[in-house]
């Protein structure tokens, strides 16, 4: 039997009082048998390995001198003063810490090889590629790719059913059907003429195809004031305002739309050498329908329009066929003096040629 120690974990006698190595008082100390300290023995071991392996990897996150201030501070309990007299097992013993770089390195053999950087070349082209700001498509490019897709599309309506409406369009699209017929047969008329006088002196040609060309620029003016009269009648004597001039001309040349292909079609066979005199007949087939056309739509317009002021449409059509005669004929004093001048000044020409 024996006392131990409570301060330094020294052995003393069952009778001492006092501890022999610090004076420690034994009075409340109770003795202990020496079979309870060796069964006790192996379990103070395995607590001492497992507070070694507790505190190795406190220390592996924590710094030295904070460690070793904390255990200056805390006191010291008779297992952990037996635990460190009593050497701990061979086979817990703690495998010190690897360097930070040594568990580095085991990590980048374990993940395998780091991927090779990319060149040079290949990050500035990547840089300049995000730093270039993509492309933006010219407006007035799109716009006119719609316009061109919307006008396609009021072509095709108005050829599979020319007497009805069904959607509204473009303002212009009634404009743009006019000015591409007037252009087709302009060039197709200078192209035949071209040909004809190519014979001719340079002067003598230059005048006749002049003069065609005044007298297409009369026809487009004929044909404007033509859809303006049907217009005025409409809006002016029916009451009919639901629609502005240009809604007006696109539906007026909705009806009418065939004369568009007749003149380009014309235009194409002239380009391509295929008119002869085989085929002036059907030339001159085409222009008549598409003449005729235009007429008719003028009257289909008329008759279909919403009447607010009961005025008879029978006495309008009378109007407006007479406002047609009126500007018909102001239209050819003014433009068949420019035109007659000119087919004047080319005859006089053509004589001084042949000496007569």
């Amino acid at each position: 039997m024996f006392k131990i120690c409570p301060n330094c974990g020294a052995h003393n006698t069952a009778t001492a009082k006092f501890c022999t190595r610090c004076g420690t008082s034994l009075a409340g100390v109770v003795a202990t048998a020496e079979t309870a300290v060796q069964s006790a023995q192996p379990t103070s071991e395995n607590e001492a390995s497992t507070a070694n392996t507790a505190a190795v990897s406190e220390q592996s996150s924590v710094p030295g001198s904070l460690t070793s201030s904390s255990a200056q501070n805390q006191p010291v309990t008779p297992q952990q003063a037996q635990s460190q007299v009593t050497p701990p097992d061979n086979s817990q013993q703690q495998v010190p810490p690897q360097p930070a770089s040594t568990q580095t390195q085991s990590q980048q053999t374990a993940q395998g090889p780091a991927p090779t950087a990319q060149p040079y070349q290949q990050a500035d082209q990547t840089q300049q590629q995000a730093q270039t700001p993509p492309e933006e498509p010219n407006p007035t490019v799109e716009a006119t790719k719609k316009y061109a897709g919307s006008y396609w599309r009021y072509l095709v309506d108005s050829i599979k059913h020319p007497a009805t409406v069904t959607r509204p369009y473009h303002q212009y699209f009634g404009l743009t059907s006019l000015a591409i017929t007037i252009v087709s047969l302009a060039l197709t008329i200078a192209l035949m003429t071209g040909s004809a006088v190519s014979s001719l002196p340079g002067a003598i040609a230059s005048n006749v195809l002049m003069t065609f060309l005044k007298l297409v620029f009369l026809v487009a003016v004929l044909m404007i004031a033509v859809v303006a009269v049907y217009y005025l009648v409409v809006n002016g004597m029916l009451g009919d305002r639901r629609r502005s001039f240009l809604t007006f001309t696109t539906e007026y040349a909705f009806h009418c739309n065939w004369m568009v292909f007749f003149s380009v079609f014309t235009l194409l066979m002239q380009m391509l050498g295929m008119i002869n005199i085989g085929s002036i007949f059907l030339i001159w087939l085409l222009l008549s329908l598409g003449s005729g056309l235009f007429v008719i739509s003028g009257t289909y317009m008329l008759f279909t329009a919403q009447s607010t002021n009961r005025f008879d449409k029978i006495y309008a059509y009378l109007i407006v066929g007479i406002l047609l005669v009126i500007v018909f004929l102001i239209i050819m004093t003014f433009g068949l003096s420019s035109i007659l001048g000119g087919i004047g000044q080319g005859i006089n020409d053509f004589g001084r040629s042949f000496n007569f």
